[in-house]
């Protein structure tokens, strides 16, 4: 086997190796040293997308939400077209409560997918919702640093196994590209 093609067989088997050493680690909950585990697949494959969205996910669940963000927007840049990721960075923004930002990533998605049942379910209901443009985060007032207690707080639950399914269906996709090249 010539040098060239062992060295890319050794490198894909050494971050799907750390992949899914993320991915048992984050099924027991172990989100920090998943992070490691996805990050040193992103280390070795950096256009690697399934990493970079559990990485995202793991974030997630240790409230790093913007950090999340920035994992789905580094997915993004290695493919815009795949509607799942802006469905990720969609359903995060939810959970920040950025409800403008989570309508423009479920647009895209349905823009990518016109027939994208969550994201169609996920607009339906921030549209369905008219108050939920008067609601804000609680937060301090910079200019007399009370808290504003009078903002309401509405959650859209976010179906975690949907996304990881979605995440996994996306990493079977990019292997059957790499066995066609």
């Amino acid at each position: 086997m010539p040098g060239k093609i062992r060295q890319e067989l050794t490198s894909m088997s050494k971050y799907e190796t750390w992949f899914n050493q993320g991915v048992t680690l984050q099924d027991e909950k172990n989100y920090t040293e998943a992070l490691t585990c996805f990050q040193n697949a992103i280390d070795i494959k950096p256009d690697f997308i399934p990493a970079w969205v559990y990485k995202g996910i793991c974030l997630e669940q240790l409230k790093r939400y913007e950090a999340a963000i920035d994992c789905y927007n580094k997915a993004i840049q290695i493919n815009p077209d795949v509607a799942d990721l802006w469905y990720n960075k969609g359903t995060t923004y939810c959970t920040m409560r950025r409800y403008n930002d989570a309508l423009s990533c479920f647009e895209r998605v349905l823009n990518i997918e016109p027939d994208n049942a969550m994201a169609q379910t996920s607009r339906s209901l921030i549209l369905a919702t008219p108050e939920i443009f008067k609601i804000n985060p609680l937060r301090s007032n910079p200019n007399d640093g009370n808290t504003d207690e009078s903002s309401e707080e509405v959650e859209i639950p976010i179906e975690r196994e949907i996304r990881r399914q979605i995440s996994t269906s996306l990493w079977q996709s990019s292997e059957n590209e790499l066995m066609e090249e």
